[in-house]
């Protein structure tokens, strides 16, 4: 039988053609690995395709074949709001809860202490972004409606973008990414903000309906209830993709490794379509 599939996504050019097609209803996933997670843990993955999640008071690190390599106790952080990867080496732990930031090294354990989000003057962190500037992270301050990129070794060195909500009306800032050297705030009630890393606004993508997004080979992915809504960065061409599984609330993207978060399982996927 003539081989009806091939993978998708291996370079930029290919992706490009992917997401201006006609044919997204042919589209088709190939499944490859899952994991159990609890639906009050959190997760996120690293560019070499390990998958980090958290279970109780563990955090733990397994392989891209879903092999586990790592276990470590997270009790002294408190309650983890995020967890990002800045590369395969670092990874950046949040807590809400005690306003700080613990950097964890590639075998998950603490590198150095943790930061003290009150050493920035941060009146209430609740979402932050890995930076690809060296050992810098965005970190947003809820209360005094301003942005902060933190030295991850100096904690008294930051820039600052202040008053966002006179500059963006809005009240809440759901997610914050960094990607392609330009900054994205996320109100899912209005849609996706981009800065340049200066903090001039540079243009405003007005959408609603989704939950989630992620950012991948020159494209906004945002999830909804049962698709991938695909927005190309350039032309804001709009395509679709139906989801492989239900129930999904988080997603990112690994080169062309899609990784899914239902209530209780992260799934692995690759997408593939007909030749």
């Amino acid at each position: 039988m003539r081989q009806f599939f091939i993978f998708l996504l291996l370079t930029l050019h290919s992706f490009m053609q992917f997401a201006q097609s006609d044919s997204l209803h042919q589209s088709a996933w190939k499944a490859m690995h899952e994991w159990e997670i609890g639906d009050d843990e959190i997760w996120t993955t690293d560019v070499l395709g390990n998958v980090l999640l958290t279970k109780k008071n563990l955090i733990q690190k397994y392989d891209s074949a879903g092999v586990l390599k790592y276990s470590q106790s997270i009790r002294s952080f408190g309650r983890l709001q995020d967890i990002q990867a800045v590369n395969s080496m670092k990874i950046v732990a949040f807590s809400e809860e005690q306003q700080t930031i613990c950097l964890l090294d590639n075998t998950l354990t603490l590198s150095e202490n943790c930061l003290e989000l009150a050493d920035f003057n941060i009146g209430n962190a609740t979402v932050f972004s890995v930076s690809s500037q060296p050992d810098k992270i965005w970190m947003l301050d809820q209360l005094n409606s301003r942005l902060l990129l933190l030295s991850l070794g100096k904690t008294n060195q930051f820039q600052e973008i202040s008053n966002l909500k006179g500059i963006l009306a809005l009240d809440h800032i759901d997610q914050l990414t960094e990607y392609n050297n330009r900054l994205y705030l996320i109100d899912r009630t209005k849609g996706i903000y981009e800065f340049d890393l200066y903090g001039t606004l540079l243009n405003v993508i007005s959408t609603e309906g989704f939950t989630n997004v992620f950012f991948a080979k020159e494209n906004a992915f945002l999830l909804t209830i049962d698709q991938l809504k695909v927005i190309n960065l350039e032309s804001l061409k709009t395509t679709e993709i139906p989801l492989p599984v239900k129930d999904v609330k988080q997603f990112q993207i690994i080169e062309s490794t899609f990784y899914f978060r239902s209530p209780n399982k992260i799934y692995n996927y690759l997408l593939s379509f007909p030749e």
